[in-house]
Formats: structure tokens, sequence, C-alpha cells
């Protein structure tokens, strides 16, 4: 069977929870499992079972990964596949563009090569879409700059005219302000807003989704001290339906909640962070490569294709995200794919042979396989480099 199984790398943060990727993957280590990487970055490479690595298999046959991807991107991985589990908030965060992350790179090289702390991890942009494998809270993108002011002003009825009123017509001066706030000063604007919190007159819960509250409350909990319990209100807090997607662009400022998701971006693992985090915080280079609009966060957009999987639109050249839930499927189509399945089980067959994933396996199609069945029972996710038109 030309398709081929892989497994990918399960990674330990802090802010994962212990019971999604065991569940999926079977096995737990006794650690919080926050993510798992299938995909060729360095940072953590996937390998067939033999133990070859994923980078080498694709590089082995043009004809795995075709010749559009071999032109757009040479022989290699553009798109990064990943389950995020998320039990706490992750880091106020933003990525950079494919521009800022290849001049990024090149002027921390002297960093990089004298062992001394620095940004990239490499020169790629990272865009990233999240579809919920269960109901997701996240924070993204700045709310309306009237309705951000009104907040701080309910919220911080002392602190906002004290310390941000003549910062506040501005999201960039704001955020800028916010930061370069003195310790004591940012543990009064604090007190101050847990105090609000208690008294507010609704719930930090709706439902299956945190509240704005309840995000709030939850950021001041686990990073006591840390400004960054001030974005729920600041940043939109948007939440997914299972089966629902969110796509963020790379300058655009959010952090994950809670949940759990398949995740696919560009083959980058370029973070910069404002917040939420006890990790490198560089405040000059994040201000430099994000984006101070507010904007209206929208859902992903879904279709059909012709084969009846469901496709998620993303605007981008390196990735899409696709996916089948129970049912026979019959694709004519030539494309190379990664496919993990993440309930029941999926048998394809192709000229006679055949090969099943169950629930937590992942496999690559290649290229050269355009013409194959799938039994579907349960649902299977599809990450792809999108076609030419």
């Amino acid at each position: 069977m030309q398709i081929k199984k892989i497994k990918g790398v399960v990674k330990n943060y802090a802010w994962g929870n212990t019971d999604y990727i065991p569940s999926l993957l079977g096995g737990y280590d006794g650690n919080p499992q926050a993510e798992y990487w299938m995909g060729t970055h360095p940072s953590g490479e996937a390998v067939l079972e033999d133990g070859m690595k994923l980078s080498d298999y694709l590089k082995s046959d043009d004809a795995i990964l075709g010749k559009n991807n071999i032109e757009k991107f040479g022989k290699s991985l553009p798109l990064l596949f990943k389950i995020l589990a998320i039990a706490t908030p992750l880091s106020l965060q933003c990525h950079p563009n494919r521009e800022q992350a290849r001049e990024g790179w090149k002027r921390e090289e002297p960093l990089r090569n004298e062992g001394l702390p620095y940004n990239y991890q490499d020169d790629n942009q990272k865009a990233e879409i999240l579809v919920a494998l269960s109901p997701v809270t996240a924070m993204c993108g700045f709310r309306s700059n009237d309705e951000i002011q009104n907040n701080l002003k309910l919220m911080l009825p002392v602190g906002f005219y004290k310390y941000l009123e003549q910062y506040a017509s501005d999201n960039q001066k704001l955020f800028m302000r916010l930061y370069d706030l003195k310790k004591e000063e940012v543990n009064e604007i604090l007190d101050e807003f847990k105090d609000s919190l208690e008294k507010a007159d609704c719930r930090s819960w709706s439902g299956n989704f945190l509240t704005p509250k309840g995000v709030a409350k939850r950021c001041l909990e686990i990073y006591p001290g840390d400004i960054g319990a001030l974005f729920p209100i600041i940043l939109n807090v948007i939440h997914l339906q299972i089966g629902e997607g969110l796509y963020l662009n790379p300058d655009t400022l959010h952090a994950y909640v809670n949940g759990n998701g398949i995740e696919l971006m560009d083959a980058s693992d370029n973070v910069l962070r404002g917040g939420l985090t006890p990790k490198r915080i560089d405040l000059n280079e994040l201000q430099r490569i994000m984006r101070f609009e507010s904007e209206s966060v929208s859902k992903v957009q879904m279709s059909k294709d012709g084969f009846g999987r469901r496709v998620y639109k993303t605007p981008t050249d390196a990735f899409q995200l696709s996916s089948a839930v129970s049912g026979d499927y019959h694709v004519t189509e030539s494309r190379m794919m990664l496919a993990l399945v993440t309930e029941g089980m999926v048998r394809f067959s192709s000229e006679g042979e055949s090969l099943t994933l169950e629930k937590g396996e992942c496999a690559v199609i290649p290229k050269s396989l355009a013409d194959y069945s799938m039994k579907v029972r349960g649902q299977i996710f599809f990450a792809s480099v999108p076609e030419d038109k």
C-alpha cells in the first residue's frame, strides 16, 4: 500500500491537559501533554514505522510531494499538523509574516552563533487554523477602541483615569503603556480589576465556554502580577463549537484559553510573546510585527469538495485543512496529504490493497496515489497543500 503510517512527537508544555492526547494516542507519561506534532519541523519531526525521518521519506521520491509542491516549496513540507490540548491559557502571542521571519532569522544569526537569547526559530511565517475537537475558547484581535475604553473604565474606575486615559484612544500606545507600568502600578491595577470581577453581575462560564470574566479570573490565578490578565476585555473572546474553525493571520495577537483542537499552520515555530508566560518576552520585536488595528473575528467558512469532504477555507498557499465523517468515499484526486484519525477507524483501499488507520494514527498519502476508496467509521482530518487553480 502506498499510504505510509507515521508517528508524531508529543510536547509536554505546562499549559497542556493530561487526558486528551493520551486518550487519542494511548499511554500517559504523567506530564501535561500539550501538543502532538505531525510534520518535518526539526523541533519535532515525525518518523515512519521503520524509523525513517518524514523529511527523508518525502525527499526520496518526487512522486510523493508532487511537482506543484516542489516548484513552490522545494522538496520540503510547508505545513505543520498538530493536536492542541489546552488546560490553561497559552501566552499572549503573535507570529511574523514571511518577510519578517526571513529578516529576523538573518538578523539574529550572530545571537544564535554566540549562544545568546534570540526570538526566531526559523525563517518561515506562521499563519494558522484551529478547528475545535471539543468546545474551545480563545482571545484574538483587538476589540473596537471604544469598547476597549468602555471596558477599562468599567473595570478600572480609578486605575484607568490614573494611569491609562491619555493612552487609551490608540491601541498601540495603550498596549505599550500597559507594559511600561511599574510593578507597584501593575499590582494596583490588577487588585482593582480583581475586585471589579468579583462584583461583576455575570458568570465565569456560559455553558461549555469561559466568559471574558472567567478567562480573566483564570489568568489572574495562574499568572498573578501579569498585566496580560487585562486582555480578555481588550481582545475579542471567541467560542468554537466542535467542528468550527478559527483562522489567524501571522500579525494577530491571540491566546488560546482552553479546549482541544486540530491545528494546521506554516511549518514554523516562530512565536513572539507579550504576557501570560514565564518565557522570553521581547516587546520591541513583538510591536514591530504585530497589527494593532481593531478587527472583528469571524469563524472559518466551510464547503464540501467533489468527494464529500468538508474543506475549511483559508487564504494561504501553504496549507489546507479538510475532514471526513462516517461514510464511504471514492477519491480520484492526486494530492499529497497527511491524514489523522480522531475518532473510530478508517480503511483505505486501492488496487486490491488496503490499510486501516485506528483512532490516533496518522499517515502520508502520496500525490502518486490518485484513485482510492475510504470507509470512514468516525472522523479523519487531512492536511494538504492547496492545488493551483
